[in-house]
């Protein structure tokens, strides 16, 4: 008889928003041979009514069950780090996590049952039930912060983030120390990064979960217009990607003649209200926004994906790999997904200047994209959903 598995995140997994939503939804669906999967949602109203209906509707297709919060649901972020508070380690709202509780005992979740809890919340609300326990942890938040303060330093706002640095260090001071703490129940722990590995494993007795990725064999004919695409769940999310595509790729576009067998294309949702700079750049006749949809994805030939944020694992090369698209980013992206070659299975340079040269370089060559295409099918062996999958269960079968 199968066992109990539930999957505890604060959405529910679905094939169309990308990232995580759809990582999981790949690991599930693998899962079920084995295990009777039951996907909880522990926050109403993360994706719009909309989204939501749609992933009840494809997880009934799958034949998954799922339960989500009806209540409206406090989804308050914590407050932003200011010089008032940032000697506060304050990692978690009180609120959300008794409302993960209060749910979570209603589900009568017995002893043989497994859990697998993605993310701090749910980890921390599920601490102490009695019963197989996974824990499967989200990107590292002071490296996040880090990466993100780091990042977006340059010579008007230079002393401004260099002292928001200092005030992220001492805030974090414990952040280490508190995972440690809110894992030390479960029998698994997981990260799908591998920089967030090396982060950790002094402190947290974890392991690399692969990326659950399906892929087919499938070749993309050449087309007269090259597409080249950012992803993004929000445009919010990658500012400084959007702004390198528009006043650094497009200008060299521009300048070898090749708009007329090139289109740029962001694929994210764009608020009401942008800072300036963006808002220029998304009415731009040269930008082309499109949303996240099976004729975004066929049309898009490269991934431009220039961004020095190793965070986390770029869960959106090794989906771009299986969609046969080429793939151009910065050398730092090989912390995340090591098996990265330039030249080899994709282009990669942390100079912004001489990544879009090599992209220039490779529009018509024919030859080398082939080249590129077929290697990048070789990485994906490692980030196969049967491959996640099997090391779940081969380690649950460990402790079980």
């Amino acid at each position: 008889m199968k066992k109990n598995l539930y999957f505890i995140s604060q959405n529910l997994p679905n094939s169309f928003i990308g990232g995580s939503a759809q990582v999981n939804l790949n690991l599930i669906k693998e899962l079920k041979r084995n295990y009777n999967i039951i996907a909880i949602n522990t926050v109403k109203g993360f994706y719009k009514p909309s989204d939501f209906l749609k992933a009840k509707k494809e997880l009934k297709k799958e034949k998954i069950k799922f339960l989500n919060i009806n209540k409206k649901t406090n989804n308050v972020r914590l407050k932003n780090i200011t010089i008032f508070n940032f000697f506060q380690a304050n990692y978690f709202n009180i609120k959300r996590i008794l409302e993960i509780k209060l749910f979570i005992r209603k589900l009568n979740i017995k002893k043989d049952d497994i859990i697998l809890c993605h993310g701090s919340n749910t980890i921390m609300a599920c601490k102490n039930l009695n019963c197989i326990k996974i824990a499967l942890l989200e990107d590292i938040q002071d490296q996040v912060q880090f990466y993100r303060t780091y990042l977006s330093i340059n010579r008007y706002n230079f002393l401004k983030r260099i002292i928001k640095l200092l005030m992220l260090k001492i805030h974090f001071r414990k952040y280490h120390q508190w995972l440690k703490k809110i894992t030390n129940n479960y029998d698994i722990i997981y990260t799908h990064s591998p920089f967030d590995y090396l982060k950790l494993k002094n402190k947290i007795n974890l392991s690399v979960l692969p990326v659950a990725i399906n892929f087919k064999n499938s070749k993309k004919k050449e087309k007269k217009i090259f597409n080249i695409s950012m992803f993004s769940f929000s445009i919010t999310q990658d500012y400084n990607g959007v702004k390198l595509l528009y006043q650094k790729l497009l200008p060299k576009l521009k300048k070898n003649r090749l708009m007329d067998i090139v289109k740029l294309n962001l694929v994210m949702r764009i608020p009401k209200k942008n800072p300036a700079n963006i808002e220029e750049i998304i009415h731009n006749k040269n930008i082309n926004i499109k949303q996240f949809n099976k004729k975004s994805l066929d049309d898009t030939d490269l991934l431009f994906y220039p961004s020095k944020y190793p965070v986390g694992v770029r869960s959106k090369i090794i989906f771009a790999f299986a969609r046969s698209w080429l793939v151009a980013t910065s050398t730092t992206i090989k912390k995340c997904i090591p098996e990265l070659k330039d030249g080899v299975n994709c282009l990669m340079s942390n100079n912004t200047d001489l990544l879009i040269d090599k992209i220039i370089e490779l529009i018509q060559n024919k030859k080398r994209k082939k080249k590129l295409l077929k290697n990048s099918k070789k990485v994906l062996n490692n980030y196969h959903t049967k491959k996640a999958a099997k090391k779940i269960i081969k380690d649950l079968k460990k402790i079980i």
